[in-house]
């Protein structure tokens, strides 16, 4: 297994597969930082943050008027990310809620990804070339003043940054 790796490893750096990412803010700027309000440019991907959301638990089943059965965060609450995505490109795009997005406290701790009925419109697909992607993705969180949420491009890429201050959060 190892041999596989290595040789894998050897031949992304011998075809130039090395991650080098490109990101651009609005005003074409180069940076790998942003905030809620701002669309990056990641190589041929623009991703949006349109919202997000606290989520103290959620309700699943429902009877007469009273809750049968409750979701839970672990730590403080849930934070619902709405996103929008656009494949610029010229390939097919390949988003993954569990792959292409992560977050951290501002104390560095990860959040849990988060399956929830909240969410409306999963990130799991294909974007075509001109295509749009909206959606939400979930995760559970400790209360802090400040959240990083990150989006990968691809497996290749480094990652970029959103920072998400405890006030731009609706509950």
């Amino acid at each position: 297994m190892k041999k596989i790796l290595l040789a894998l490893a050897s031949i992304l750096i011998l075809t130039g597969c090395t991650g080098e990412t490109t990101s651009t803010n609005e005003a074409g700027n180069k940076t790998r930082d942003f905030t809620i309000n701002e669309t990056a440019t990641v190589n041929d991907t623009k991703i949006k943050i349109n919202s997000v959301k606290k989520l103290l638990s959620e309700c699943s089943w429902e009877y007469d008027g009273e809750c049968q059965s409750e979701t839970t965060p672990d730590n403080d609450y849930f934070l619902i990310f709405d996103l929008t995505i656009e494949n610029t490109g010229t390939e097919d795009l390949s988003i993954s809620s569990l792959m292409s997005f992560d977050i951290k406290d501002e104390n560095g701790e990860k959040g849990k990804y988060a399956f929830l009925d909240a969410i409306t419109s999963q990130l799991d697909d294909s974007v075509m070339p001109g295509d749009l992607l909206k959606g939400q993705v979930a995760f559970d969180v400790k209360d802090t003043s400040k959240y990083t949420f990150y989006y990968t491009d691809s497996l290749f890429d480094s990652n970029i940054k959103f920072t998400v201050n405890k006030s731009d959060i609706t509950e």
